[in-house]
């Protein structure tokens, strides 16, 4: 006998069984902030950071005086330079109802305003993030807020592009992956030659592949536990130095930014704080905020490399 859907119970007509949810909340969004995580820390006391720099005169082998010849000839003196960063104010504000705040909720929430607290310092983290790598800068207005300059904006003197296109960033033939990593030392030598030698290489999931395509410099890992031999670059070495790969997915896929990572700091004016604001409606409101800057000795500190 056939079951009976108009006068039987089942699961599909029935609204009040229970529901099966998990006892936690999974968080489906990227959360990584790994330049931010990195860079150490500073404090700034106005709202542009300034740095202080200075240049040698070109090694003169030909500097030689004549035996009792006069002192009198003064060497060339620069005058010195800055450079500078504007501070971003990043701010986010958190709104929950006493009711909300007080109902029994799924997940394993107890506070809804802890929760959604920590959801904002977490994106907080990947706003920062972004914005070491591609901010744009801004000076700010009455209409619009200050912004920083990112790596991508500030690099100006260590720069070099190439033609996606080609074969030397699709291919997979030898010869292909030979003039990949050529651009890939030559990048590097641009802060040798500039007096710093790199210690760290950010790239986007694209230019990670690539990087772990070059079998020459492929160190193979076995995982003791799963029998598996793993191959990965986690690091890098060239003529120029041992640099460590870091994969963050707000760099560009078609570019690579080396860096000296201690010549870069996170500088802040007003560390990160919450507060709770004026009590206007049945809620809470709490406010998130915080002042901050990428903060470098120079600029030539850093290099990228940009697939066009």
């Amino acid at each position: 006998m056939a079951f009976d859907y108009d006068n039987g119970r089942d699961t599909l007509n029935s609204t009040l069984n229970e529901r099966d949810l998990t006892s936690y909340v999974t968080n489906i969004s990227p959360k990584e902030s790994p330049l931010y995580s990195l860079l150490g820390r500073t404090t700034a006391v106005a709202r542009q950071k300034e740095s202080i720099t200075d240049v040698l005169q070109a090694a003169n082998k030909d500097n030689a005086l004549i035996e009792g010849g006069l002192l009198t000839t003064v060497s060339t003196s620069a005058d010195r330079g800055t450079e500078s960063n504007w501070l971003q104010i990043f701010s986010k504000t958190i709104e929950v109802s006493g009711t909300q705040e007080a109902v029994m909720k799924y997940g394993g929430i107890t506070s809804e305003l802890a929760y959604q607290i920590e959801l904002r310092y977490t994106e907080l983290a990947t706003d920062i993030e972004d914005a070491l790598i591609n901010g744009t800068g801004a000076t700010g207005t009455t209409a619009a807020g200050r912004k920083m300059y990112g790596l991508l904006a500030k690099i100006t003197t260590n720069t070099a592009t190439a033609a996606s296109a080609n074969a030397q960033w699709t291919g997979t033939a030898t010869a292909d992956l030979f003039n990949f990593e050529e651009l890939l030392i030559t990048m590097l030598q641009q802060g040798f030659t500039t007096g710093i030698s790199f210690d760290t290489i950010l790239v986007g999931g694209t230019a990670k592949r690539r990087i772990s395509r070059l079998s020459t410099k492929l160190t193979m890992n076995i995982d003791a536990v799963e029998k598996k031999s793993v191959m990965v670059i986690s690091t890098y070495e060239s003529d120029f130095g041992e640099v460590s790969i870091i994969l963050d997915r707000y760099v560009p896929s078609t570019t690579i930014i080396g860096l000296k990572l201690q010549m870069f700091k996170v500088a802040y004016l007003r560390p990160f704080a919450q507060e709770a604001l004026a009590k206007v409606s049945d809620s809470k409101l709490v406010n998130v905020l915080g002042e901050l800057t990428l903060a470098f000795d120079t600029q030539k500190a850093a290099s990228k490399l940009v697939f066009q």
